[in-house]
């Protein structure tokens, strides 16, 4: 291999084939390392529960504007923020890469379609009232058809991926314990605060808590944010958010829902995620 030296200095030797062997197998074993660090399956998976989730929000969204109003959509609002920022931090555990690259540009349009179409009917289905009742599913199906199919997809490529090293699980530390109780808390006051009848003080403290909740997520760089607490979270943790939001929405939504069962059902979130903050979760340090 010919080479042009730098002026002024020596051209440098090339290196010996036992060398240039070196050199290609450290190349070979760092493209081999990154597979193991970037979990393409995992990140599948992900997109696909994120579409699923996507689809449920907007479905209690557009109810609870078109059926309720005042701060009830603003409890799924920020419920969905919630969620938003502990899923990054998984995605950001699998190893997420985001370049745009020429290559993506198929399936960013495929995915970008279906959104703006999503967009446009969720419009009508807000502001039209004679827009027929069968259309607020419009846009979950058009969220689960667009980025649930590019999930697919996406798990189908990484079929043949190595599997990643497999992970013990370890004790939550302090901090990502408190974290995950303060996503029950917030979940659970946004279940009472959101049962109960209209009025001054119950608007009032569902802003308070609404307030908090975006403290802290612009907090989330912290120790206690929801990037890292999401990172920290295994299957049990996740199972406890579904089924801690799914009991939310029904209490938000469901008409004459009393006071009681609201109160109940607030301290049943609660008390199920100071219960799974003892359960193992991720080592980080993987």
């Amino acid at each position: 291999m010919e080479q042009k030296p730098v002026q002024g200095h020596e051209a440098i030797a090339p290196p010996s084939a036992d060398i240039a062997q070196r050199y290609l197998d450290e190349a070979e074993a760092v493209v081999h390392r990154r597979g193991r660090v970037v979990d393409r399956r995992a990140l599948a998976w992900l997109q696909i529960a994120g579409a699923a989730v996507t689809a449920v929000y907007l479905v209690a969204l557009v109810t609870a504007i078109r059926g309720h109003g005042g701060l009830t959509p603003q409890i799924f609002v920020f419920s969905f923020l919630l969620w938003g920022q502990l899923s990054t931090g998984m995605a950001q555990r699998s190893g997420m890469q985001l370049r745009l690259t020429w290559s993506r540009w198929p399936a960013l349009l495929a995915v970008g379609v279906p959104a703006v179409a999503a967009l446009v009917v969720f419009g009508f289905a807000i502001f039209d009232p004679g827009f027929p009742a069968i259309g607020v599913w419009i846009p979950s199906v058009l969220v689960l058809v667009g980025f649930g199919g590019y999930g697919a997809v996406q798990l189908a490529r990484a079929s043949g991926d190595p599997r990643p090293p497999r992970s013990m699980p370890k004790p939550l530390p302090r901090a990502m314990r408190w974290g995950t109780i303060c996503v029950g808390v917030v979940l659970g006051a946004m279940a009472m605060l959101g049962s109960a009848p209209d009025g001054v003080l119950a608007s009032t403290l569902l802003l308070l808590v609404v307030l908090m909740a975006f403290v802290w997520l612009v907090a989330a760089r912290s120790e206690m944010g929801l990037p890292a607490v999401g990172a920290s979270w295994r299957w049990p943790h996740l199972l406890a958010f579904a089924a801690a939001a799914g009991a939310m929405t029904v209490l938000v939504l469901l008409d004459g829902v009393p006071i009681g069962l609201g109160f109940v059902g607030g301290l049943g979130i609660i008390a199920l995620f100071v219960a799974v903050s003892f359960v193992p979760g991720r080592d980080l340090r993987d």
